[in-house]
């Protein structure tokens, strides 16, 4: 095998509505040696109508290659298991080959099988990204979306073929698990709720993030607030540019793992997002997860109908609609259309005007859900989707995330993520007994004063 230098690759991994790829499967992937992989999963969602499970797929493929920006990409199946050196070893059979686009690990058998000379299936392939990007999966009623995409790509002069050489496991199926894919995948079904007996199910977690200047907060607002409403999920914190004694302080506090990082200019909204995604690697991921920003938030309840909003959606991101969209709040234009790229601030401006306007404040799903999330956002913030925006945040990249890909997440109820900015005079108050309430009756459970705004009410610390 040639020898070559680590290079990056973003592997996509393709699972039903209601699952969740298996532990083995994604710690392989993230174990694949001489290459630097970046894992994203993908699910395939069945439409109302979809003439196949075949259609449904070609669908998730198609949305699947806007993850990413590494120069090669690869789909696995969520029934595969690769070999240590399974990606590397496709990538050193590209050299030399100028007409190659795409190769694949023999995971079905066929490289063997006479009857089916010309067709490479999806489960284990690797694509160079310009020829991917070119790329439209599809089907018909006697072929598969992998039939079609080697005779498309073969019609181009393109080649797709097998590895003789590069090892899987398929299928693979631990004890207790099944595959969530067939090689010959029958008519589209609805989607099946998973449930998880109580002693399996891993426990919720809670992500945050601040710096020095919201340390008091954190620790006598945030946290004392969560608490008193008898949640006691574990809080993961990450810290900007604590001192020491500072640092002390938050290590001491029960339910707390601290991540002290440096300080380095950057607002938290926008760091957060990469370091969140960091700490999700190693998490079992169907955890459900949830952060909320430290500085202006009071929790009112407990979190509980919160978690199984989550378990009952595992494959998508939930989050809070603002008060106000487009063109009553004024921040979308002011954001969007500073992106330098003319295009792509154009389409950011589009997608906002027409949809509603989500706060970046609070976001819940399954740990694999929220990484996919953090990835993604990461990803827009460092390329040209959101390149100059005047955002300081994480806004745009959460806004910007779901409505382009609305199959991975959905609204859920403002009492998670109450925004009190932006609301007419007298809608919010504090009852003598210091609750947050809502003048309309809807519940508050965790109340967010964006912008500041429950300074106004006196309820929130000052550090």
């Amino acid at each position: 095998m040639i020898q070559i230098a680590p290079c990056a690759v973003d592997v996509i991994v393709l699972h039903r509505p209601g699952t969740i790829p298996c532990p083995e499967i994604l710690q392989a992937i993230r174990d694949q040696r001489r290459v630097h992989v970046t894992l994203h999963l993908q699910v395939g969602a069945p439409q109302p109508g979809d003439r196949s499970r075949w259609e449904t797929i070609a669908r998730a493929r198609n949305a699947a290659r806007q993850l990413g920006s590494a120069p090669w990409v690869m789909f696995v199946d969520d029934d595969v298991l690769l070999d240590p050196d399974c990606i590397s070893t496709l990538i050193s059979e590209f050299h030399g080959a100028d007409r190659l686009g795409a190769i694949a690990a023999d995971f079905a058998g066929e490289l063997h099988r006479p009857e089916r000379a010309g067709h490479v299936g999806m489960g284990a392939t690797l694509f160079r990204r310009s020829v991917l990007q070119r790329l439209n999966f599809r089907c018909t009623d006697k072929l598969c979306e992998c039939w079609c995409a080697c005779l498309d790509l073969k019609h181009n002069g393109v080649e797709i073929r097998y590895s003789p050489t590069a090892r899987v496991i398929h299928p693979y199926k631990p004890a207790g698990r099944q595959t969530a894919r067939d090689q010959h995948p029958a008519p589209a079904t609805p989607p099946r709720a998973v449930t998880h007996s109580p002693v399996s199910a891993p426990a919720p977690r809670i992500l945050a993030a601040f710096d020095r200047r919201d340390i008091d907060r954190f620790e006598h607002q945030f946290l004392k607030t969560l608490r008193a409403h008898g949640n006691r999920q574990h809080v993961t914190a990450v810290a900007y540019g604590l001192y020491p004694t500072e640092r002390r302080r938050i290590e001491n506090l029960e339910g707390v793992t601290l991540d002290w990082q440096s300080y380095n200019g950057q607002m938290v909204p926008v760091r957060r997002v990469a370091d969140f995604a960091r700490h999700l690697e190693q998490v079992d991921p169907r955890t459900p997860i949830a952060y909320w920003d430290v500085a202006d938030v009071v929790f009112q309840d407990s979190l509980d109908d919160l978690w199984r909003a989550v378990r009952a959606t595992p494959e998508r991101l939930l989050a809070v609609v603002e008060p106000k969209g487009y063109p009553h709040n004024q921040v979308i234009p002011a954001w969007s259309l500073s992106i330098h790229d003319p295009r792509h601030a154009q389409q950011a401006f589009e997608l906002l005007k027409h949809n509603p306007f989500l706060n970046s404040g609070f976001a819940a799903g399954t740990a694999a859900t929220m990484r996919r999330y953090f990835q993604a956002a990461t990803q827009m913030r460092r390329g040209p989707e959101l390149t100059g925006t005047t955002d300081w945040g994480d806004q745009m990249g959460l806004n910007m995330y779901c409505h382009k890909h609305p199959h991975l997440w959905q609204p859920v109820d403002s009492r998670w993520n109450f925004c009190v900015h932006d609301r007419a005079p007298g809608e919010v108050r504090v009852t003598p007994q210091g609750r947050i309430v809502s003048r309309s009756g809807s519940r508050i459970s965790v109340a967010h004063g964006n912008a500041r705004s429950l300074r106004q009410f006196a309820v929130l610390r000052k550090a």
